[in-house]
């Protein structure tokens, strides 16, 4: 991981000040009495990756928890662990009698509202009153212009007076020699005229009249051509093979229909454009009628049938709810609520549930995901969609490629390092044999060059920016700080694009433990670190190479202060890890 260097090695330096003795990093430009054996390095050609890794445990990308959505009655239980099911398939079923009920009231409240805005909306179609029928209008005795009618009120009749019919009576001799549809002769009482009309219906029944005849009824029918009204009494002949054959007695012409006129809308009547009495056509306006709060009654009743409607659907999500489906492909197990405990034990059929009980969960093993951390300084580098090299412990010989799903903005300070989760899609192969809670290792690969100049990143030192080696010459004479320009780094190794040539020889520093320091020395460092080093002189900057490598300790300090000569610092050496790993 990388990690602030600068205070890192403040704190080393002080602690070892602290405890009398000091580590020092000598360079070919600082020999001293403590000379060390040389050691050197080639550039040579070869390969560097750049990658960040992490170690985690494999779980599977899609987890569904299966709990019981309220309280209530197990009816159906169709759960077992270890259980493959589908997507769609019915897990559990609860029953809720109340649930239902409340459903069921709901949805009978529901139709008799919209039933009420349909009347509604009727009358407001049917403010006027027409005839359906041609024929005499009978208005009802308590309607007049004015007059306050409620929806379904009785306006009045309408007859049809086109045609009458009457039932007259013929000797059962007589009658035995008619038949249906035969013409007739209507005689009208007290009117010197006569009708043509036709018999209908011959009666079948025989009764006797007062002076023990026996007689038949026969029905005929009369068109009316102006001159006839109900009420008025006929008799009958039929004339066959020049013989007439006459009813015995009258009948009355009567309607042959009468239909009531109903008034489809509550109102005051506005207009009354025809009187009781007054002969109409199908069609005209007999009464017009006048609501002001019809509009606002419908729009009311809307609002109602409105909420209701929502009333229902929620109580049908309710009762829909307690059907438990698999929401996909996967495998169920009670592990997830208990792994020491099958609690599908408590719950067989007809055993109560209290809502949210876990019973375990669904879980798709067909892809699998790898959260990881990745340090701050190396999230810019991650991509979503960027492939992952994964490798599990449990499967040594086991070769997997993921993909970066998810990258967190929100990151985690331990210790003042910040890192960030970073989450992997793993496909799992076919035979399933990723498992959840298998530990696995991803290596993202950020950078990857080949055929490049290549150097130990501990041959490196760095000061005010610039980076520089030892360069040994053939004639074995030694360049120091030989300017170079650096590329890409890995963990041990770094990129050498400027001022280098394979097969040059550079001089690699080494470390080694000096004498113990005086008193005095030890009083001059601590107050150098104290008070800036010293009135005069400055300690050395910081090495190169920073977290993917190189030293920590600096160019060599100048300048006399009061106390003696400012610390020196030498050409920077060792490595620094980093969270970068490569070769």
């Amino acid at each position: 991981m990388r990690r602030g260097y600068k205070w890192l090695a403040l704190t080393l330096v002080l602690v070892l000040v602290a405890t009398g003795s000091i580590l020092y990093w000598k360079t070919p430009a600082a020999k001293g009495a403590d000379e060390s054996t040389e050691s050197t390095v080639q550039v040579q050609k070869g390969a560097i990756r750049f990658t960040v890794s992490g170690t985690s445990q494999l779980a599977a990308k899609n987890v569904q928890t299966i709990s019981a959505p309220a309280d209530g009655t197990v009816q159906t239980m169709n759960l077992e662990k270890g259980k493959e099911v589908k997507k769609g398939a019915v897990l559990f079923v609860l029953s809720d009698p109340s649930l239902s009920l409340s459903l069921k009231e709901s949805e009978e409240s529901l139709t008799q509202m919209e039933k009420e805005l349909t009347k509604l909306k009727a009358q407001a179609g049917h403010l006027q009153v027409t005839a359906s029928a041609a024929g005499l209008l009978t208005l009802a005795g308590n309607v007049d212009l004015g007059s306050n009618l409620n929806a379904s009120s009785k306006i009045g009749t309408l007859a049809d007076n086109s045609v009458f019919t009457a039932t007259v009576p013929f000797a059962a001799e007589e009658a035995a020699d008619l038949r249906k549809g035969d013409s007739v002769e209507v005689a009208v009482e007290n009117f010197a005229l006569t009708k043509p009309g036709t018999i209908t219906k011959i009666d079948s029944t025989l009764y006797a009249d007062a002076a023990g005849n026996r007689i038949v009824q026969v029905t005929i029918r009369v068109p009316n051509d102006g001159s006839l009204s109900a009420g008025l009494n006929v008799t009958a002949s039929v004339e066959r093979g020049g013989t007439v054959r006459a009813s015995t007695g009258k009948g009355t012409l009567d309607y042959l229909s009468v239909v009531p006129v109903m008034s489809e809308a509550g109102g005051t009547i506005s207009e009354l454009n025809v009187k009781s009495g007054g002969v109409v056509k199908a069609g005209d306006v007999i009464a017009v009628l006048a609501n002001d709060s019809l509009p606002d009654d419908i729009a009311a009743k809307e609002s109602s049938v409105e909420r209701q409607k929502l009333l229902v659907e929620n109580n049908r999500k309710k009762v829909a709810t307690l059907t438990v489906t698999a929401p996909f492909d996967g495998v169920f197990s009670t592990d997830f609520a208990d792994s020491k405990a099958n609690v599908l034990a408590n719950y067989p059929v007809g055993a109560q549930i209290a809502a949210n009980t876990q019973l375990g969960a669904v879980s798709s093993p067909a892809v699998m995901q790898l959260a990881i951390q990745v340090d701050e300084l190396d999230l810019p580098d991650i991509k979503l969609e960027q492939k992952v090299s994964v490798t599990v412990d449990a499967l040594p010989t086991l070769s997997l490629e993921g993909t970066v799903s998810q990258i967190s903005s929100v990151g985690t300070t331990t210790n003042g390092v910040t890192s960030y989760d970073v989450v992997l899609d793993v496909t799992n192969p076919g035979d399933g044999q990723l498992k959840s809670g298998m530990t696995a290792t991803a290596e993202i690969l950020i950078q990857e060059k080949k055929d490049i100049l290549v150097l130990p990143s501990n041959a490196l030192q760095s000061f005010r920016g610039k980076r520089y080696v030892t360069l040994k010459n053939a004639d074995g004479s030694l360049e120091e700080q030989h300017e170079v320009t650096v590329g890409i780094r890995s963990e041990t190794s770094v990129e050498i694009t400027d001022g280098l040539s394979e097969g040059d020889t550079v001089v690699v520093p080494t470390a080694e433990k000096s004498t113990q320091l005086t008193e005095q020395q030890i009083s001059q460092m601590r107050q150098m670190f104290q008070n800036g080093a010293g009135q005069g002189g400055n300690t050395g900057g910081f090495g190169g190479g920073g977290m993917n490598g190189g030293g920590f300790t600096g160019g060599a300090g100048t300048g006399s202060g009061t106390n003696g000569g400012g610390f020196s610092g030498g050409g920077g050496s060792g490595g620094g890890s980093g969270t970068r790993g490569g070769n």
